[in-house]
């Protein structure tokens, strides 16, 4: 239903800047439901700005979500829980004529809180809170997707841009780590930041991103 301009890094898009966005293309490199996070938070009144890190930085904030959605599975949380709190200011945002923008801004404190939660071991409270945000979100096409295969496709979609170079050293490092034959490891950390990226290491493997600048 949105009904405001679309601009493209503050132009207005149209075929003769030569500045348009076709929905496929997107595609091939989004999942929908980044593509979805993007575009509500904008109100449906307003021109939405598709600037350069518009998307890659909704998917960079579904990734840090769906990180707790995958924690908690894998603690064993059954998340069919309810939090009506969570349930009610989401209606309220709804209410504030489809204000998205707000909904999806309630989400950072509810994953900080069940992310803490998760961390104490306060079980009932994660599956509560993600229970909730997982029956109440739904409605906007937002967490329907399995946790490992959300994370899955977005370490592929980030990879797929980073030189062959750079994840052979980052392969390297990591078989030097399986051998814990540490100094060659940090060898390889020291090249991989020398050629402009950041290498994270995680429960499944690590992640590699590139450094700003």
């Amino acid at each position: 239903i949105h009904n405001g301009l679309i601009k493209v890094n503050g132009q207005k898009m149209s075929k003769s800047l030569g500045n348009s966005l076709l929905l496929s293309d997107l595609l091939a490199r989004y999942s929908p439901e980044v593509i979805k996070f993007a575009l509500l938070q904008t109100n449906y009144r307003g021109d939405i700005n598709v600037t350069d890190s518009l998307f890659p930085d909704a998917e960079k904030h579904l990734v840090s979500f769906y990180t707790v959605l995958a924690d908690a599975e894998k603690a064993g949380v059954p998340m069919t829980g309810s939090a009506p709190e969570v349930d009610a200011e989401f209606d309220k945002a709804m209410d504030d004529d489809f204000n998205t923008a707000k909904a999806l801004a309630d989400l950072f404190a509810v994953f900080r809180e069940s992310a803490a939660a998760l961390r104490s071991g306060d079980l009932a409270r994660v599956g509560a809170l993600l229970g909730q945000v997982k029956k109440t979100y739904s409605l906007l096409g937002l967490f329907r997707t399995p946790p490992a295969e959300f994370l899955a496709r977005a370490a592929k979609e980030k990879s797929s841009d980073i030189p062959a170079e750079v994840v052979a050293l980052a392969e390297r490092r990591a078989a030097a780590k399986r051998e814990k034959d540490w100094a060659t490891a940090d060898a390889l950390r020291a090249e991989i930041t020398a050629a402009g990226y950041a290498v994270k290491d995680s429960r499944d493997g690590y992640t590699l991103e590139k450094l700003p600048g």
